[in-house]
């Protein structure tokens, strides 16, 4: 048995994919969370660096949406983070109040889009009439 996610290459291939190095990555935003959370654990921001980490896992491994759409998530984040932190103000409800919605309608937008590359892309592409591109 081969397995796929073994390896330090990118898997172009369409559907959800990962491999050693996304699983370094989180396993570093694990660690940094865990060092923040050893020094304060005031208004969460130890789970800050797992909520960007793994946001980015979604849009890049789950659902494929593509660097163009991710970047309608991660420079207002990125400004809103800096104006919260900055000013003390309560970050994690503007979280769930704007940038859960938005995470959704970008994936929306990402599986939309033709033709759709991420998790579930034969039957997603199938249902939206789109033809399934087996090229990477």
């Amino acid at each position: 048995m081969k397995w796929k996610w073994l390896t330090f290459r990118l898997q172009k291939e369409p559907g959800f994919h990962v491999n050693l190095t996304d699983l370094m990555f989180l396993m570093v935003l694990t660690i940094i969370s865990y060092v923040i959370y050893s020094f304060t654990t005031e208004g969460y921001f130890f789970l800050l660096p797992l909520y960007i980490g793994f946001t980015f896992f979604l849009f890049c491994n789950v659902f494929r949406i593509g660097r163009r759409l991710e970047r309608f998530w991660y420079v207002p984040f990125t400004l809103v983070a800096i104006y919260c932190l900055y000013n003390m103000v309560n970050f994690w409800f503007i979280v769930l109040c704007i940038f859960e919605p938005l995470k959704v309608i970008l994936i929306l937008c990402g599986i939309i889009r033709r033709p759709y590359r991420g998790a579930f892309h034969k039957q997603i592409n199938l249902w939206l009439g789109q033809k399934h591109d087996t090229a990477g």
